[in-house]
C-alpha cells in the first residue's frame, strides 16, 4: 500500500513538473508573439484549493479573468497583479515597457482586459494543446477568456463552488522591468464541453459548401461609433486630420453588413502587430453604436 501511494505522488510530481514547462512556455510564447516582450515565470506553485481559499489569494488590486470552457457559463479564472496588467497594456500600446516600482499601480479597467484578453486566450490554447500532446487535457480542457469580474465578491458569486487547480507564479517581464504574479484556476474533476456527445455531421455537405461559398468575399464594416459633421465640414477634411470619438469604447463594437444590419459585436484587440476585432456577441445581442453629438460647422 505504501509503495502504491509513493508510485502516485511521484505520478502526480511528474505531471506537475509537465504542467510547470508547458503553462510557463506557453504564456511566454503569447507575450512574446502579441507584445515582443519576453516573459519568465518564477516561483511556480501548484496546488489544490476551494472557492473561498482562491477568493483570499488575490492580489490587490488585480484583473480578474473569468475563463469558459466554450459553453457560455464561466468555470475557470486568469488573476493579473494589477502592475503586471499595466505593464502589459503598455507593451501592447507602446511597444516598450519601462522600469517602475512595484506597487504603484492603477486599478483595472474594461478596456484593459479587452486589449489583454487577446494575449490571454493565446497563452491558453497553447496551454490546451501542450496538455492534450502530454495526456493532461484535463488541466486546459479549452478555457478561454469570458468576462472581467469586480474583485472577490463578484469571482464567488460567478464560479462554483468546487476545488481548484491552481497554478501561481510570479512573473519577470521585459527582463526584469516589471514583475507581478499571475494565478490560473481551473475546476478539478469537471466533465470537458470537448467531450459531449454531438450528433455526428455529414462530412460531404461541409465540403460541397465549402466549395460553393469558400471563395466569397464577404465585407463587414466594423462600427465603434457614428458621429455626424456639417457637409462644409466633410468637404474640408484633410488626410491625417483626427477626429475626436468622445464616447467610444473599444469593448463595444458593431459589425454590419454591406446593408448596414448587424451581424454580430465584438472588442478591439490586437493580433500579433496588427489590429483585430474578436467577436463576442451575437447580433440580437448587440446594442447600436454610439453616436456622437452633431458637430457645428466653424465659420
Amino acid at each position: 500500500m505504501a509503495l502504491v501511494r509513493m508510485k502516485r505522488a511521484e505520478a502526480a510530481a511528474a505531471d506537475g513538473d509537465v504542467v510547470e514547462r508547458l503553462w510557463s512556455l506557453a504564456l511566454a510564447r503569447a507575450v512574446q508573439e502579441e507584445m515582443g516582450v519576453p516573459l519568465r515565470l518564477v516561483n511556480f506553485r501548484i496546488g489544490r484549493c476551494s472557492l473561498a481559499e482562491l477568493v483570499e489569494l488575490l492580489p490587490e488590486p488585480s484583473l480578474i479573468c473569468a475563463l469558459d470552457e466554450g459553453a457560455g457559463e464561466s468555470t475557470g479564472v486568469a488573476i493579473l497583479e494589477a502592475g503586471l496588467m499595466a505593464a502589459m497594456v503598455e507593451g501592447l500600446t507602446t511597444g516598450a515597457v519601462t522600469v517602475a516600482e512595484r506597487g504603484a499601480a492603477r486599478r483595472p479597467t474594461r478596456t484593459d482586459a479587452a486589449l489583454l484578453a487577446p494575449v490571454i486566450d493565446h497563452a491558453l490554447a497553447g496551454f490546451e494543446a501542450g496538455a492534450a500532446e502530454a495526456g493532461l487535457s484535463d488541466w486546459a480542457r479549452g478555457f478561454r477568456f469570458a468576462a472581467t469580474v469586480d474583485g472577490g465578491r463578484g469571482l464567488s458569486l460567478m464560479l462554483e463552488d468546487v476545488i481548484y487547480r491552481l497554478l501561481e507564479a510570479e512573473v519577470d517581464l521585459a527582463a526584469g522591468a516589471r514583475s507581478g504574479k499571475v494565478l490560473l484556476a481551473v475546476p478539478e474533476g469537471r466533465a470537458s464541453v470537448a467531450t459531449i456527445d454531438r450528433p455526428a455531421s455529414d462530412a460531404r455537405f461541409s465540403q460541397d459548401l465549402a466549395k460553393q461559398v469558400g471563395g466569397a468575399a464577404v465585407r463587414l464594416d466594423a462600427v465603434l461609433m457614428r458621429i455626424s459633421l456639417p457637409l462644409g465640414v466633410v468637404m474640408g477634411l484633410q488626410v491625417g486630420q483626427e477626429l475626436a470619438l468622445p464616447q467610444a469604447e473599444i469593448g463595444r463594437i458593431a459589425m454590419e453588413g454591406l446593408d448596414g444590419r448587424k451581424v454580430g459585436g465584438g472588442r478591439l484587440g490586437r493580433q500579433g502587430n496588427q489590429r483585430a476585432i474578436r467577436l463576442v456577441a451575437e447580433a440580437a445581442d448587440v446594442p447600436p453604436p454610439r453616436i456622437a453629438p452633431a458637430v457645428a460647422e466653424r465659420r
